[in-house]
């Protein structure tokens, strides 16, 4: 019976003995002995036993081998790299082989002289890039409709160790499918709200004060909104600075006799730069006449109405105003006089109302909380188009109120996100604790919830 068959069935039995028979095994390297045996059991033995005993001695006294020296632990090959990318970890393995090399399973060999595993940091191929998203943040409204938002970077392991955040180029162009970084989510309905609209234009010229107004307005008119959250609709503000000034075009001919006869230029407001601005910006006291009488022969003191200024709102109801003088023409020159002069005869209106067409405001409600508690973040609000009590489309959508704008609360950590505390799947955590890996940079990130698992409490 051969040694393979003892390998197979266990150990021997206290009653039985090993006996060997000497053959001889040809290969590429020569002759090599090799062994077969045969079991005596019960004090009985085979007649082969019998008649090969004495070769048997003689061998082992020439081959000078104990049985101790018939098997040992040899390394072997060894494990794949625990990583496919970057740095990782590859294990020997441990056999037990017989003397003539050949594999046999463990128990032939002494488990106390069984050598340790021998653990080796591998790099293997060049890690792809990957997109990483952060948690979800909370809904940018604490009622109603709203926004959740998330950061989605590229990563990509660029050196062993080193684990950092890219150009989202180097994703998109591996054909990576970005996750998306704003879903909807809805909350509970909302109470009524302040709705504003914009502030007005400051009526103030050359840097003197005066005061905005502005509309606010309760989104529900069945249920009141809180008076002590209502917005302010009124606020201080200053006018344009007095470098604008009023410039006029030269005076077009005469169109008859006095009495009847008018001059005509026209009269801008204009800034330092050249640019034509509102009349309101330049101070009314100093405007130049755009129309004076004219003729042939001299006119007794008579009104002369200027034309009107345009509406001082765009839509609904406001003002307009003209400029009315008391004028005259005295020795072929124009003049003007005091308004006691022209007394005989009532003074035109300077001042009267005025309406453009219906308003269309847009009404903001207030900003959201900032999704973000560092780094750059998102707070939202709404804005509507209201014409009066409806809600209409009408508004300009140039001068549309801001909806979404960044926030900034304070500056993020520089170390990569670590949020959830979460096994990366691509990263070998069992074997990266067995071999203590967890004080290494990239582990202690990659598995951050194995090792924080291990990791001694701080006193």
């Amino acid at each position: 019976m051969d040694l393979s068959s003892v390998e197979q069935d266990g150990l021997f039995g206290v009653n039985e003995t090993l006996e060997f028979t000497l053959g001889r095994k040809r290969n590429d390297s020569g002759d090599i002995p090799y062994v077969n045996k045969t079991v005596q059991s019960g004090g009985r033995t085979s007649a082969r036993s019998n008649r090969t005993r004495a070769n048997q001695r003689m061998y082992l006294k020439q081959l000078s081998m104990s049985p101790a020296d018939w098997y040992r632990w040899k390394l072997s090959s060894q494990e794949p790299c625990s990583m496919t990318c970057s740095i990782g970890v590859s294990k020997s393995f441990v056999t037990c082989i017989r003397y003539d090399g050949v594999e046999v399973h463990d128990m032939y060999c002494d488990a106390l002289t069984r050598p340790e595993p021998v653990h080796d940091f591998c790099i293997g191929r060049e890690c792809q890039p990957r997109w990483e998203a952060s948690s979800w943040s909370e809904c940018s409204r604490t009622c109603g409709e709203g926004f959740q938002f998330r950061q989605v970077r590229c990563w990509k392991m660029l050196s062993p160790g080193l684990d950092s955040s890219v150009y989202s180029d180097l994703c998109t162009m591996a054909d990576l499918e970005r996750p998306v970084e704003r879903r909807p989510c809805k909350s509970p309905a909302c109470g009524p709200q302040w709705e504003v609209a914009e502030w007005s234009e400051c009526p103030a010229k050359c840097g003197r004060k005066a005061q905005v107004t502005r509309d606010v307005r309760c989104s529900d008119e069945t249920r009141p909104c809180d008076p002590m959250t209502k917005p302010p609709n009124i606020k201080n503000c200053t006018g344009p600075p007095c470098e604008r000034h009023w410039t006029v075009s030269e005076w077009g001919p005469c169109s008859g006799v006095c009495g009847q006869g008018k001059m005509v230029r026209h009269v801008y407001c204009k800034a330092p730069e050249g640019r034509v601005v509102p009349e309101n910006q330049c101070s009314a006291e100093n405007k130049p006449l755009a129309i004076h009488p004219c003729g042939e022969r001299d006119c007794a003191p008579h009104w002369l109405s200027q034309d009107w200024e345009r509406c001082n709102t765009t839509c609904g109801r406001g003002m307009k105003q003209r400029t009315v003088l008391c004028v005259g023409i005295s020795a072929g020159k124009f003049q003007i006089f005091d308004d006691e002069a022209c007394g005989g005869s009532e003074k035109p209106d300077e001042e009267s109302t005025c309406f453009e067409r219906p308003c269309f405001k847009w009404y903001t409600t207030p900003w959201s909380e900032c999704t973000k508690t560092c780094g750059v973040g998102v707070r939202m609000r709404d804005v509507k188009c209201y014409q009066g009590r409806e809600l209409v489309r009408g508004c300009d959508p140039l001068t549309k109120p801001p909806a979404k704008q960044t926030c900034t609360l304070q500056p993020c950590p520089t170390e990569p996100p670590d949020e959830s505390c979460q096994d990366r799947p691509s990263a070998n955590c069992l074997l990266a604790l067995k071999v203590n890996l967890c004080s290494h940079w990239y582990y202690s990130m990659a598995c951050c919830h194995s090792c924080r698992a291990v990791r001694p409490p701080s006193f």
